[in-house]
């Protein structure tokens, strides 16, 4: 910036030119989640081929979000019976988010205890055995 800009703006024009900090080299692996999280913000994917060629894919229709959010609200969006109910502490963060999303896709009387539930219900059933098989290790 010139002098006068500086003294509009109510800088002092320094004599010294401002020395550039290091910046930090970016690894491979840092590189590579930057870019995946770059292509995940535009809506598109990329899938590595064997041969290492990137393919891209196209967004997804309207009509297949639509039957993403109902298979959505079938596992995770019913209302749960929860017996012998015990506290369960999570971040403000986290409980905003969970809650915005009971409240923008949840039916009536679903909660976010219930998102909860059916969250943890759904892990279980994938990873039980593997945790089972983990235990005896």
């Amino acid at each position: 910036m010139d002098a006068t800009l500086q003294t509009f703006l109510g800088n002092k024009p320094s004599m010294e030119t401002p020395k550039a900090e290091p910046q930090p080299a970016y690894t491979q692996e840092q590189q590579e989640k930057a870019s995946e999280v770059v292509q995940e913000q535009s809506g598109e994917t990329v899938q590595e081929q064997a041969d290492e060629t990137p393919h891209v894919n196209r967004r997804i229709s309207g009509k297949q979000r639509r039957a993403s959010l109902e298979e959505y609200k079938e596992e995770f969006l019913r209302v749960p019976s929860i017996e012998d109910r015990k506290p369960v502490f999570l971040s403000r963060s986290t409980r905003d988010a969970l809650d915005r999303i009971v409240r923008m896709f949840g039916e009536r009387r679903m909660s976010m205890s219930g998102l909860v539930e059916n969250i943890a219900r759904q892990h279980l059933a994938t990873y039980g055995e593997d945790i089972e098989a983990w235990r005896k290790l």
